[in-house]
């Protein structure tokens, strides 16, 4: 793509949008692009998210080619302490499985932050709390997308090789690719340096404090800048088409099948093999994987005939600009004028956020009440997997303390009553209070709710 149409798409896709800033890295035929648009600077660092899966399946699947650990051997030989629900899965879950989502979990997500508010669970215990998840399938019934299940295969990682999965990726994937201006965690680097973070809310754009997304490991964690970001992307792209290493060359093949998860696309197929996802577009192959926290969006994409590798980042959360831009820049290789895919795609997310709020809305009802407190309710309550939530008085209302954010009790004209979750994703979370505990539905794939005790 010539460069004066890459400006001119990303100042369309930030103005569609409403970005605050937005990064875009192009490999095509041994030229490269990279540049920063928006409040941000070149060398700024954006949170990857999800994207840190593709660095710990890359580093899991070079230890399986070099003998140090099998793909398929249970995840128990290599950590004898490992506890699941069903004992079944506990004993035959493989690092195959975690790596392409088929442990029978949900993704429990937000177990990734309750407990914060007093204390942040290390690796360890977090994996460890895992064990006490529920299933809502069997194993290798169908992929289900975890974080969780990432944490788990990275702390058996590191008992494999008795070292830090950190200290390995950075031995043995940044140093080797000169990735200097990427790092494992935010620990790592200075507060001014990350990109600052924005939500888009209730029709409004603003910026939120940075939240550090804990610690479970490979799943989640890792910075990079938009250079670096593409880098890596390169690397993903030209491994794929040569690479002669058996277990390496299979994280590009289907492990999992995925629902295609945007229509918009017109996919025939998507799968997800080891840490990559894959479906076709037009015809092509194409292997991407992106990444969503609060604030910010990532995404690595690659179409190995064409011969292209592309990235983006940006400080807004949970925004399909980056499905529309991956979409738009394989068309600009293509020579394909036929859709406006910010349009097209603004349009789409448009209404089903409509949607969605009109949803909510009608669960709501027509004059929804905050649910008075009661001193009675107030305190800490546990569950052994989800760790913990409190109960508190804000105003001479009760409000829910969900890691580091307290949220609303907010009860319906049915006597239905709710926690309004704005941060991560708007939406209303059913809550029961009665005989010293909390029923909170954390998990909508295991259709009942979670049951926390008071302390």
């Amino acid at each position: 793509m010539e460069t004066n149409k890459i400006n001119d798409l990303a100042q369309k896709m930030m103005s569609q949008f409403d970005l605050p800033s937005l990064g875009i890295g192009i490999y095509h035929k041994n030229e490269h692009f990279s540049h920063v648009y928006g409040a941000a600077q070149q060398d700024s660092l954006y949170p990857l998210a999800s994207i840190s899966k593709t660095f710990l399946a890359t580093a899991i699947c070079q230890l399986a080619d070099q003998g140090v650990l099998n793909l398929d051997d249970p995840l128990k030989k290599y950590w004898p302490k490992f506890k699941l629900v069903d004992q079944y899965v506990q004993d035959h879950l493989t690092f195959r499985d975690a790596l392409s989502h088929q442990s029978g979990l949900p993704a429990h997500d937000l177990m990734r932050f309750t407990n914060m508010n007093k204390h942040d669970l290390s690796l360890k215990e977090k994996v460890e709390h895992v064990g006490y998840l529920e299933p809502n399938h069997e194993l290798r019934y169908q992929m289900q997308y975890s974080n969780l299940i990432y944490a788990v295969a990275t702390y058996v990682m590191e008992q494999v090789i008795g070292q830090d999965y950190g200290t390995y990726e950075r031995e043995h994937l940044l140093k080797p690719l000169h990735l200097n201006n990427t790092f494992i965690n935010h620990h790592e680097t200075t507060q001014n340096r990350i990109v600052k973070p924005y939500i888009h809310d209730n029709n409004v754009t603003q910026e939120v404090p940075f939240i550090a997304p804990g610690k479970v490991g490979g799943a989640s964690s890792m910075l990079a800048t938009i250079s670096d970001l593409l880098t890596w992307a390169e690397f993903q792209l030209k491994t794929q088409k040569s690479t002669k290493e058996e277990v390496t060359a299979q994280r590009y093949l289907p492990q999992s099948i995925m629902q295609p998860s945007r229509a918009y696309g017109e996919a025939n197929f998507a799968a997800y093999g080891l840490g990559m996802m894959m479906e076709d577009y037009r015809g092509h192959k194409y292997f991407y994987h992106s990444g969503s926290y609060i604030g910010y969006c990532s995404f690595l994409g690659f179409v190995p005939d064409l011969d292209l590798a592309f990235v983006f980042t940006t400080n807004m959360d949970s925004t399909d600009a980056i499905f529309a831009l991956s979409y738009q820049v394989i068309d600009e290789t293509l020579g394909i004028k036929t859709t406006d895919w910010a349009q097209k795609v603004s349009q789409i997310m448009t209404t089903k956020i409509a949607a969605k709020e009109q949803h909510i809305a009608q669960l709501m009802g027509t004059n929804p009440q905050f649910v008075h407190t009661d001193s009675a309710l107030l305190g800490d309550y546990e569950n052994p997997g989800y760790g913990l939530i409190s109960l508190g008085d804000h105003g001479g209302h009760l409000k829910v303390t969900i890691g580091k954010w307290n949220y609303p009790v907010i009860i319906n004209e049915q006597n239905e009553m709710f926690v309004e979750e704005r941060l991560y994703q708007h939406e209303l979370l059913p809550i029961s209070l009665e005989n010293n505990q909390i029923a909170l539905l954390t998990e909508p794939a295991l259709k009942r709710p979670t049951i926390f005790k008071k302390k």
